[in-house]
């Protein structure tokens, strides 16, 4: 099976977090800061604020690889669900 990735792109600024999930081999974490950085990401919220602020401000981070989708799926749901019951900005 093809292993895929669930990885959260985090704002130390304002503690927003998006979360994603990839099934491109190689490296997540670079892939996503290519995209943010060529101002192509597709969340375009998250694209304003990194515009905006910068790399600086950003953490790129891999949560879980596994080879079952719906594992991911679920544990990304529930991420967010804890963020947005905290009152903190989810990406989406």
């Amino acid at each position: 099976m093809n292993k895929k990735t669930l990885y959260r792109i985090y704002n130390l600024k304002t503690d927003a977090s998006y979360f994603g999930i990839s099934s491109s081999k190689g490296n997540v974490c670079a892939q996503e800061r290519f995209s943010l950085d060529l101002g192509m990401h597709p969340c375009r919220t998250l694209q304003d604020d990194y515009t905006k602020t910068g790399l600086e401000l950003f953490v790129i981070e891999t949560i879980k690889e596994s080879d079952e989708t719906e594992e991911l799926v679920k544990l990304k749901a529930e991420l967010e669900k804890q963020l947005e019951d905290k009152g903190i900005t989810v990406y989406r």
